[in-house]
């Protein structure tokens, strides 16, 4: 980026600053061809003015004065320095010139116009032609000046004065001021150059820093990004791994009870159904007709135990929802609830998915199982609705009905409250939300809401 700016830095500066040389140059160019012009003009006005007569004709110059023209150009230094001289009338006729062969003679020059308006007119060549002559005079340098030669006393002009001056020394100290100004152009073009290279170059060089230090803090940056993505990916495996442990568990407890004390007690109640004399006290079954005696027999007690450890065990084992899909196992868990309570249950399931995770399926039957309990224990099973949505990458169910009404802030029993909490828990592991109140109408209203991100068997690498 250096590199390239130096050049198109370069190239604009060196523009520039040719542009400046040539427009210098000239105008020190002018400016002393302007001076030296009226140099001479001053000269010419100082010593030509008393040569020059007006008469009835016009102005006149003298044979008298013509002799002291000729013996001062070629007596004094002007012989060094004039290469030819003329004095000119406003219509063209030479009154005097150091070539005797055109004084007399007319001739056309379109600078007597201005000289004879007032001005100066000088330019410099190299060499000239006189007019009457065929070969140029001298090849050397030639300051050609047309000055107007006033009346005495007066601004106005009577004649024009002609003088090509040697211009040599005038040439030299001309090209000495430009080759001083082409120097100094060309020492401040080299000057902003290198001043504009040296803050251009540490300018890149801070770009450089930084954008090396900007892309380390990206790769930095990237690596975070990644390894967060990793860890909530390793938060997900973890969360949605201890949701299956927890129901493997609860699994394992209803398998046990089951097969376990819930098998011995059965065995217990066949045993003690038996119509023998009783062990204990000598009598048979039938002649104990006392309603306490009853209430408190081993076989009524174990039958109540029986009753109990079997609905704590069918509230434990997890039905075999595996292999159905989510709106399946919704639909399982209000027929079971229909099944036990005899209670009518309206569904409504609109766009669910198909596959879900393993985990996010069984929190929502629990949640559809606990909160169908909750409304037909507190509501009398009134209106009861069961609606699951899948909308903007969550699944909300709503479990509501028509009873007295429910505060989840009121008091109730034990039982009631590790129901909700149960539910509250299930939607905390799943980064999902719960809430519960009155509903419009009447009646009470369970609100579950789950985000499906994280919540996918793909998310948690299943």
């Amino acid at each position: 980026m250096t590199s390239q700016f130096l050049i198109v830095a370069s190239l604009f500066v060196g523009c520039s600053m040719t542009v400046l040389g040539v427009w210098l140059s000239s105008q020190i160019a002018a400016n002393q061809l302007y001076s030296r012009a009226n140099s001479g003009a001053l000269y010419m006005e100082g010593f030509l003015s008393r040569h020059v007569q007006s008469g009835e004709t016009g102005p006149t110059v003298s044979t008298e004065s013509m002799r002291e023209l000729d013996q001062l150009l070629m007596t004094s230094d002007l012989a060094y320095r004039i290469e030819s001289f003329r004095i000119w009338r406003s219509d063209g006729l030479i009154l005097y010139s150091t070539d005797k062969s055109v004084i007399g003679k007319k001739f056309s020059s379109s600078n007597l116009e201005d000289a004879f308006s007032g001005r100066v007119v000088s330019q410099l060549e190299f060499g000239h032609n006189d007019e009457g002559q065929t070969e140029p005079t001298s090849a050397k340098p030639l300051l050609e000046i047309y000055a107007p030669i006033f009346a005495a006393g007066t601004r106005n002009p009577i004649a024009v004065g002609e003088i090509y001056e040697d211009a040599t020394d005038f040439v030299e100290r001309r090209n000495v001021a430009q080759r001083k100004t082409w120097y100094l152009i060309a020492a401040a073009a080299v000057s902003i150059i290198g001043a504009l290279y040296v803050v251009v170059h540490g300018a890149s060089n801070l770009i450089l820093t930084q954008r090396t230090t900007l892309e380390r803090q990206l790769i930095a940056a990237n690596a975070l990004a990644e390894q967060n993505r990793e860890l909530r990916q390793i938060a997900d495996e973890t969360r949605l791994q201890s949701a299956k442990s927890n129901e493997a568990l609860l699994n394992r407890i209803g398998s046990d009870l089951h097969d376990g004390p819930l098998q011995l007690l059965g065995l217990l109640i066949l045993r003690l159904g038996d119509p023998s004399l009783d062990k204990g006290t000598g009598q048979t079954s039938a002649t104990r007709t006392n309603a306490t005696l009853e209430a408190l027999s081993p076989q009524r007690i174990a039958t109540d135990c029986l009753n109990q450890l079997r609905d704590l065990s069918s509230g434990l084992v997890m039905p075999e929802i595996e292999e159905l899909s989510l709106e399946a196992a919704l639909k399982l868990a209000v027929d079971r609830h229909r099944t036990t309570t005899g209670s009518h249950v309206d569904v409504d399931f609109d766009r669910l998915p198909l596959t879900v995770a393993s985990s996010l399926k069984i929190c929502l039957y629990r949640i559809v199982q606990e909160g169908l309990n909750n409304s037909f224990r507190h509501g009398n099973g009134i209106g009861q609705h069961v609606r699951a949505t899948a909308e903007d990458g969550a699944i909300t169910v709503v479990v509501s009905d028509q009873g007295p009404g429910f505060s989840a802030s009121a008091p109730g029993d034990g039982r009631q409250s590790l129901g909700l909490l149960g539910i509250r828990n299930r939607a905390a592991v799943l980064q999902g939300t719960f809430t519960i109140g009155q509903r419009k109408g009447g009646g009470t209203e369970l609100v579950v809401t789950i985000p499906m991100e994280g919540n996918s068997e793909y998310d948690a690498g299943t």
